[in-house]
């Protein structure tokens, strides 16, 4: 390509930055975009899934104390014959149906209130008078049981719940922590892509510039007014700026790249100008002193913590020797009829009561004691975990405060040297007029602006960058200038 082709592009695309930026209707702002990571980014549309599903899925741990609903129906025969006794048939019949509740309690005491109807008849058999061959049992049954020893007073119980909690609430904070990472991180590459557009327009100013000195000094050249030197200078320096326009084009490739990875598009798609950097509002702003809250990644690593704990808790009681108290309390109904079965199940003198213990011990002592020490273990190894989770927080936060006080003060002295550059070079430009001054003077006057101009777009990167990191604090991910 041609140098003048070069300069014609330049100068078409000075007219399209100044047209798209002098209507700011057209210009994407962060918020806009944001929204739209939001809708098209599959990464986050995943980790946003899935914060939602594991928030949901803590409610499983509600229904370890729940009531629960039973039922039971049953139709069946017994053939075998009788042995020992003297009534002899051919079989028995027999249908069973039973419909009740049942209820664990965080203390322990596990129940059963429930309600038996059985039937039973007698096939083939010669039965003495007044003895049917078919009749009804109602049994109303409340059955008890207490632990005293492994998951005593419901020790196990309550671990495993705050076990399936803590589980998904990790989960949770996990997913959590991606999908704001990835709402910062798209934030990131809007202000690389914005950043990057506006060196783009430094150097293209800059090449428009040098360009300018050469069309003055060429003239000045041939009316034998100047110095051939003057027009080399010039030249060189056009080509330089060349050069700059072209590393500023190739930076904003890249990050137009990373532009569009958040948005799902492919990487060449053109990116819409964005919103200029407002350098005024960068240089109020503050970073709270206190941490706003926790890292979800912190949140995270702390039900973690409690998981690991509730899962020691659980090992040790279910490996423990077991010892429980139970009882059972029914009535009896027996009649031919079902409703009459049924009224004489609360009849006096029908009742039927059981107390009892059982008990359970392991014999492989050492393999319990082996599992109750990892269990332990992984339980601290947890909790340090956690805390170095909570000290690094610290130590980050801190840096953070720290390099926004420092960046800003960066884009406070980048900001005056821009416009101490530019007051000298309009003073310099007005002498080389005069002929007061040398061209080569000019050149390195807009050397120096431009390079001001670009160390301020930085200085104003850096402080967007630490300030959408801020966001990672449990501020709102929703973008601002």
């Amino acid at each position: 390509m041609k140098r003048s082709d070069v300069l014609n592009i330049a100068s078409f695309s000075l007219i399209l930055a100044a047209t798209l930026v002098g209507n700011s209707a057209s210009a994407m702002n962060l918020s806009e975009y944001l929204d739209q990571v939001k809708q098209h980014s599959l990464g986050y549309k995943a980790s946003s899934e899935q914060a939602e599903a594991s928030q949901l899925k803590t409610r499983e741990a509600d229904l370890f104390f729940t009531p629960r609903l039973f039922a039971n129906a049953r139709i069946g025969y017994d053939g075998k014959e009788p042995f020992g006794s003297t009534i002899t048939y051919d079989e028995l019949k027999m249908q069973n149906y039973s419909l009740g509740v049942s209820q664990d309690f965080s203390f322990g005491l596990e129940t059963k209130l429930s309600y038996a109807m059985d039937r039973t008849e007698v096939v083939g058999a010669d039965l003495p008078a007044g003895i049917p061959n078919s009749f009804w049992d109602a049994t109303p049954l409340l059955e008890l049981n207490m632990p005293l020893w492994g998951n005593g007073f419901g020790r196990t119980a309550r671990a495993n719940e705050e076990l399936t909690r803590q589980q998904n609430v990790a989960e949770k904070f996990g997913a959590e922590a991606e999908s704001v990472g990835t709402l910062v991180e798209a934030e990131a590459a809007y202000w690389s892509l914005a950043s990057a557009q506006e060196l783009v327009q430094v150097q293209k100013r800059a090449l428009k510039q040098a360009q300018s000195i050469l069309d003055y000094v060429s003239r000045k050249a041939r009316m034998n007014l100047g110095e051939n030197a003057d027009v080399l200078q010039a030249k060189a320096m056009v080509e330089a700026t060349i050069f700059g326009v072209q590393q500023a084009e190739n930076s904003e490739k890249a990050a137009r790249r990373a532009f569009n990875t958040f948005l799902n598009r492919k990487a060449e798609e053109p990116a819409p100008a964005l919103d200029g950097i407002n350098y005024s509002s960068l240089g109020t702003v503050e970073v709270p002193k206190a941490r706003p809250g926790d890292r979800y990644d912190v949140k995270a690593a702390e039900a973690q913590s409690r998981l690991a704990q509730a899962s020691a808790k659980v090992t040790e009681e279910k490996n423990k020797p077991t010892l429980d108290l139970y009882g059972s309390y029914a009535l009896n109904g027996r009649n031919e009829e079902l409703n009459d079965a049924l009224k004489a199940a609360g009849e006096d003198g029908r009742d039927t009561a059981f107390v009892g213990l059982r008990f359970n011990l392991p014999l492989n002592v050492f393999a319990l004691n082996d599992a109750k020490a990892g269990a332990l273990k992984a339980s601290k190894a947890a909790e340090f975990s956690y805390q170095a989770k909570q000290f690094n927080q610290e130590q980050e936060w801190t840096n953070l405060v720290e390099q926004m006080a420092e960046a800003k003060e960066s884009l406070r002295l980048a900001t005056n040297i821009v416009n101490a550059q530019k007051a000298k070079l309009d003073n310099e430009r007005t002498r080389l007029r005069q002929g007061r001054t040398t061209t080569y003077q000019v050149l390195l006057f807009e050397q120096d602006f431009s390079q001001s101009e670009v160390n301020r777009v930085q200085a104003a990167a850096q402080i967007l960058g630490l300030q959408a990191r801020v966001k990672l604090y449990q501020a709102s991910v929703e973008g601002g200038k």
